[in-house]
């Protein structure tokens, strides 16, 4: 363990907020949830036209500080969320509302919680969708609605924190040990945004450090650990310098992300991969080429390719040229994962591509569950 060089800095102490009463924040809540509703339909492209229109009588009908706030997350969950990596991503989600909202609810691993939440939609769904006038949600939608923690992000800034303590029975492997300076990843939590100021500072202490921040991203510990407790964010904080450190030569270390029982941040790892740089493309492409591994998990390594041609133009051709032999070569054995490659060459408007997915789906080699010939518009 290093000896420590250098002092920490000191937190900037949190202003005291005011909170409204319960009952004030449930008609909040529920305004809000009427909002976020009304906000969805106008977003589809039917509506385009009226938009702004219909936005302002939105603005008067509920208040501009509840638009400001739904308006705000809307954009930052629909960014966030992409049909490669979203188990990840959601699970990371209620990971975070649970480490600043739990409070005395129990913690979901990810099975039990992919398991209620769909049970959550199957009963909203049932509700919204056959009825004109939908009733009020059942005692289990509610239940279930504060048990998941859903729409956290639409009432933060209005309840209090209930940090959840770890119980005595929690079960997870010991964490490893950490100096200086990867250690200070332990303290910094669920605030997921810090690395945007933090990372520049002393980068060549950072980069001396890699092999402990390989270490601490594939910490069973750390990855189990209980989500109230700062350390357990340690993996998200260190996985995410090594992006910015351009660490390529340890990529191939990351795919045991993929693995993880209760995986919250394979998802991640397409734009780490891209920041690693056109170095890493050589095991991206193994990866996507071996059919012993899960397609969906193959998926992660294609977007990992459609990053790195966004970031390094230079390297766009090549990344469609390559996916293009794919379809070419494959059977329809593989059509899952050809779904996925169709869907990237759809999303960088690849034309070059072009007669390759059209052959693909004339030969039956494209899983359409995934993505059909109508959904590529530009052909």
């Amino acid at each position: 363990m290093r000896k420590r060089t250098r002092p920490r800095r000191r937190e900037r102490s949190q202003p005291q907020v005011e909170y409204p009463s319960p009952a004030e924040r449930g008609r909040i809540i529920r305004q809000r949830s009427k909002l976020i509703k009304e906000l969805g339909f106008v977003f589809i492209p039917e509506h385009r036209s009226d938009r702004d229109r219909r936005i302002a009588q939105l603005a008067r009908r509920y208040g501009y500080r509840n638009l400001q706030v739904v308006l705000d997350n809307f954009g930052k969950l629909t960014a966030g969320r992409d049909l490669i990596g979203e188990e990840a991503f959601l699970y990371r989600s209620y990971r975070r509302a649970f480490a600043r909202f739990g409070g005395d609810r129990p913690f979901l691993d990810r099975q039990e919680y992919e398991r209620l939440v769909w049970e959550h939609t199957l009963l909203f769904g049932k509700r919204e969708l056959l009825s004109a006038r939908p009733p009020s949600p059942s005692p289990r939608e509610r239940e279930l609605f504060d048990l998941l923690l859903l729409q956290s992000d639409y009432w933060e800034d209005i309840t209090p924190p209930a940090v959840p303590p770890r119980p005595a029975d929690y079960d997870a492997p010991s964490p490893g040990q950490y100096g200086d300076p990867v250690d200070e990843f332990l303290t910094w939590g669920w605030d997921l945004e810090r690395h945007v100021i933090e990372y520049g500072r002393n980068e060549s202490e950072w980069r001396s450090a890699i092999p402990d921040l390989v270490r601490m991203t594939l910490d069973e510990g750390l990855l189990n650990g209980w989500p109230g407790e700062t350390s357990s964010w340690a993996p998200y904080h260190a996985l995410h310098i090594l992006g910015h450190l351009g660490a390529h030569q340890v990529a191939g270390h990351l795919l045991a992300l993929m693995n993880v029982p209760n995986d919250w941040l394979s998802d991640r790892l397409p734009s780490i991969w891209a920041q690693m740089g056109p170095q890493v493309e050589p095991l991206l492409w193994e990866y996507v080429n071996d059919q012993v591994n899960d397609a969906q998990k193959r998926s992660a390594a294609l977007k990992g390719l459609e990053l790195i041609a966004q970031l390094h133009p230079a390297r766009r051709l090549g990344v469609i040229a390559g996916m293009a032999r794919r379809l070419q070569s494959s059977s329809a054995k593989d059509a899952e994962m050809n779904g996925y490659v169709v869907f990237i060459l759809n999303r960088m408007q690849a034309t070059e591509a072009g007669d390759a997915i059209l052959d693909a789906f004339e030969q039956g080699k494209v899983d359409t569950k995934i993505m059909t010939l109508e959904d590529v518009r530009w052909l």
